[in-house]
């Protein structure tokens, strides 16, 4: 709009007395269209609101989320929950977060027996409002007839032993319907209440605690268990308890014996009794027990027809131990071996005798090189055929340069000669701990030739390097360009929270 001031604008003038009079008049008339302008805004303004909400209302009696079936939205909603943990009784997830969307959902979602088939019970939560129990109770009502996934968590906070046992006398109502429980520091006279307890649905059954409580159990007797986990904190060494435990053990398919110390652990000759007893094992996790000189030499031959993965952790694996298990148990279908070798003996064992009884070996975990007899290296490697993971050490940073690591680089680097073979053709992951004064031509030449050799070859990974530059970023993102994915992985000080409870709101459960 043209105004006789347009030009006086932007600028410091200041107008006399006669040009206020007149700007003041001109103002009222602008003042008043700009007043029913703003009038008109509002009024198209609620007009479009109107419209708006007319056709949303309208648009949401036609969606296709309104005209699911009831059935799939079940899918839905059961798809909706924890896939690696049980169900939290939290506002923030499913299946309680359903039931606060509409009626509609909430209809559903309290008539799908499967969304409440699964609990995480932490107590100090639930004792600490006499409500909670019953609703715990309800919950598992809602469930109807389907298997029951349990995990109880006996907090660090004291309560009142009644009200422990008032709580899982509430749980132990459901336990003909138990499918997989978890209990966690539950304090001794708690697991008293279990002993009488036989849920002949249970499968699988995890204990964190003072183990030495359940010789008495009798959910551990029940022919279909399958798993069963066991994380020892007490002081008593845990082969001495569990061998004595009345498992069905030629039943069970995947066992893990943990403890909180590395003189608390599994002998050799009870890790090889303990297999002798779960003939259709598939996995078996163990400790091991801490400068173990006790070889059994009168055990006879074992044989694991399915036994697919031995990880033995914690304590350290002597060479005669390694001879011992492997001379006594024969593990054909052995895909995952890992270990934790003695850093105290240098140049001593070998695995040539493991490799050659255990030919399918896809993932070899936790090798100390210093610890490997330099002969036996390459004829191992030449059997293992089939690896798609290798995770070693490497010797302490002190230890320069690093000729242990060296060696193996050199040997798993594919060379032109003519007739040379590949090591480890189908290597698809190399995991390097602590890794030493490594020279860069060797680096480099390894990772060329697993890039030109074996295409398969994609991640190389350090953990904690002496350099903390042995690969550059910009190295990094060229090899990433080209299917390598390396890292360097640095020890992380943050703890993982200990339940599925830990990182929930207060004021949202």
């Amino acid at each position: 709009m043209e105004s006789p001031f347009s030009h006086r604008f932007n600028t410091n003038y200041i107008p006399s007395d006669e040009e206020i009079q007149f700007i003041k008049g001109d103002l009222v008339s602008h003042a008043q269209e700009l007043a029913r302008i703003d009038e008109r805004i509002r009024e198209l303004a609620a007009q479009r609101d109107q419209i708006k909400a007319y056709i949303d209302s309208h648009k949401a009696l036609i969606s296709h989320p309104r005209r699911l079936p009831p059935d799939i939205v079940r899918e839905i909603f059961v798809a909706c929950l924890p896939s690696d943990r049980n169900a939290v009784m939290s506002a923030q997830e499913a299946p309680l977060l359903l039931c606060r969307i509409c009626s509609a959902w909430r209809t559903i979602a309290l008539s799908t027996p499967r969304l409440w088939a699964s609990l995480h019970v932490p107590s100090s939560y639930v004792i600490a409002k006499e409500a909670r129990t019953p609703a715990v109770i309800e919950w598992l009502q809602r469930s109807a007839a389907c298997p029951i996934s349990l995990s109880v968590t006996v907090g660090d906070t004291w309560h009142e032993p009644s009200s422990v046992s008032a709580l899982l006398a509430a749980l132990a109502n459901f336990s003909a319907r138990w499918r997989h429980v978890e209990f966690q520091r539950l304090p001794p006279e708690s697991v008293e209440q279990l002993t009488e307890i036989r849920p002949l649905k249970l499968e699988s059954f995890k204990f964190t605690g003072w183990i030495s409580s359940l010789r008495a159990v009798g959910m551990l007797n029940v022919p279909s268990l399958r798993v069963v986990t066991l994380y020892s904190r007490g002081a008593e060494p845990i082969d001495d308890i569990v061998l004595t435990m009345p498992l069905v053990w030629d039943q069970l398919t995947h066992l893990t014996l943990q403890c909180n110390g590395e003189h608390r652990g599994v002998l050799i000759a009870n890790v090889v009794a303990i297999l002798d007893r779960c003939t259709r094992l598939i996995s078996f996790q163990v400790s091991l027990r801490k400068n173990d000189s006790e070889i059994d030499s009168t055990s006879g031959p074992v044989l694991q027809p399915v036994l697919e993965t031995l990880i033995m952790t914690e304590g350290s694996l002597a060479p005669q131990s390694l001879r011992h298990l492997v001379d006594h148990v024969s593990m054909p279908q052995l895909r995952r071996f890992h270990f934790a070798a003695s850093t105290t003996r240098t140049d001593s064992l070998s695995l040539t005798a493991l490799v050659a009884g255990s030919p399918l070996i896809e993932d070899l975990g936790n090798l100390y090189l210093p610890s490997l007899s330099a002969e036996s290296i390459p004829e191992t490697l030449r059997s293992l055929s089939h690896l798609t993971r290798l995770s070693v050490t490497d010797a302490h940073f002190w230890a320069s340069p690093s000729t242990n690591l060296a060696r193996l680089l050199h040997l798993l680097t594919p060379r032109r000669d003519l007739g040379a073979a590949v090591l480890c053709p189908v290597l698809q992951e190399l995991l390097i701990r602590h890794c030493g004064d490594l020279q860069q031509f060797t680096l480099d030449a390894f990772i060329q030739g697993r890039k030109e050799f074996t295409p398969a070859f994609r991640r190389l990974q350090f953990h904690n390097p002496m350099d903390p530059d042995i690969v550059s970023e910009e190295q990094r993102r060229s090899y990433l360009s080209q299917g390598l994915d390396i890292s360097i992985v640095h020890d992380e000080s943050g703890l993982k929270p200990s339940t599925p409870w830990t990182d929930l709101a207060e004021g949202n459960q």
